[in-house]
């Protein structure tokens, strides 16, 4: 079937489309990009090859990264509202913050946890092991592919792991961490940001596709050898020449191909100029930065950074996408370490983040020490600096004053004085 056939297929109201039953997508028609022989936009993706494309690995490995560079904290909340949360420096605090089992960190637990939130499939899951008291003692990352979650009839939840050697092991909800990219309304199954955005990701593939066919081995784009040959095996001898000579120029770095005489070697396809690629895969970068709520700048993208609009890009990471992921992850944790009304909790802490230059922040913290918002150990704790004795109240910038009371202050001290 060519382009004229389809563009010659009858209209068909979407009116009559709906009486007789039928859909546009199960029409039969051929897609243009099946005509012009490319992966169909419908087609799926695996997970190799969307992390081949540079704008969904930067993606997926900074946002993984810096999940697994946050700090982690466990608090106990306070009984009553009004209370001071007490910081928890053992047990699960260990556990978050140092290793969660006898062989894998924490920070290599959580980059290896979001790279399969922000890659394929799109959820993570891990087991908790508890105690005979039971309290958390370890935690196992368990691959995704592995893992089938499914509902009883009373609505219960369990994961069911297909282990080594096929044997089965099933999880009940409580101990198992599981986040997911964007849940479905069944709260069962999820969203895959690679698997829904497919059609974004595929048209990239074919982008680069196309740019390895077109510049090819050695960065020698495609051409047809025309030239006066009395066979096809004399036509096939003189390309393979032609190869031989044009690969030894290139790892030679001679800007000048020697032809066989009377032949002429000419492009065959079309201009990657004209044909715009360079932007194609530029704006294949900006998909993958919609996909993830990423600033185009923390894929590598400076295009269109400028000084002025890259610090608000920070504040734009942090308040619109990593506060996100923040949140859900230590309500995640809260609830699957600690249960549903106990009064500890997780914390992530992205105040680091926030933090800026130098000056800006030492401004910051004083004008908080100076009107009695921070304390001055806490001002030093925000800096990692120890705290000093006498650093725990709250103080207040008294330059401004009334003249009247200043007036009465220096007389009575000076009454003082005399006595």
């Amino acid at each position: 079937m060519g382009l004229t056939d389809i563009f010659r297929r009858d209209r068909v109201q979407p009116a009559a489309l709906e009486e007789r039953g039928q859909v546009l997508h199960d029409s039969g028609a051929t897609s243009i990009s099946e005509v012009l022989n490319a992966a169909p936009m419908s087609e799926g993706v695996t997970a190799l090859e969307a992390m081949g494309l540079t704008g969904v690995w930067a993606a997926v490995n900074f946002l993984s990264a810096a999940m697994a560079d946050v700090p982690i904290e466990v608090y106990d909340g306070p009984a009553k509202k009004g209370g001071v949360a007490k910081k928890v420096t053992t047990g699960p605090a260990v556990l978050l913050s140092g290793a969660v089992n006898d062989t894998t960190t924490s920070v290599d637990w959580r980059e290896v946890f979001f790279s399969e939130v922000f890659g394929n499939p799109g959820r993570a899951y891990s087991y908790i092991e508890r105690n005979a008291r039971g309290e958390p003692v370890n935690i196992f990352h368990l691959e995704a592919n592995r893992v089938t979650v499914r509902r009883t009839e009373d609505g219960s939840i369990f994961y069911d792991y297909a282990a080594a050697g096929g044997r089965k092991i099933t999880y009940p909800a409580g101990d198992v961490i599981d986040l997911a990219f964007l849940r479905k309304p069944d709260m069962l199954s999820s969203w895959s940001p690679v698997q829904t955005c497919r059609g974004a990701i595929r048209q990239e593939l074919n982008a680069q596709k196309y740019a390895l066919t077109v510049f090819g081995k050695n960065g020698v784009p495609p051409y047809t050898l025309k030239g006066a040959f009395n066979s096809a095996k004399a036509a096939m001898v003189a390309a393979a020449d032609v190869m031989k000579v044009a690969r030894r120029s290139a790892e030679e770095g001679k800007p000048i191909l020697p032809l066989p005489a009377g032949t002429d070697l000419q492009r065959l396809g079309d201009d990657p100029t004209k044909m715009q690629l360079t932007e194609v895969r530029r704006f294949g970068v900006e998909q993958a930065a919609r996909i993830y709520s990423l600033p185009p700048m923390f894929l590598q993208d400076l295009s269109k950074g400028t000084f002025a609009n890259t610090e608000q890009q920070d504040l734009h990471l942090v308040k619109h996408t990593l506060r996100r992921w923040v949140k859900k992850f230590e309500a995640e944790l809260s609830l699957k370490l600690f249960g549903r009304n106990a009064r500890r909790y997780v914390k992530l802490n992205l105040e680091g983040l926030l933090r800026g230059d130098f000056k800006t922040r030492m401004e910051g913290i004083a004008k908080a020490v100076q009107n009695g918002l921070m304390t001055p150990n806490e001002g030093r704790a925000l800096e990692g600096r120890e705290p000093l004795e006498g650093g725990d109240d709250l103080m207040i910038q008294g330059a401004t004053v009334p003249i009247k009371l200043l007036i009465k202050q220096i007389t009575a001290a000076m009454e003082k004085a005399k006595t």
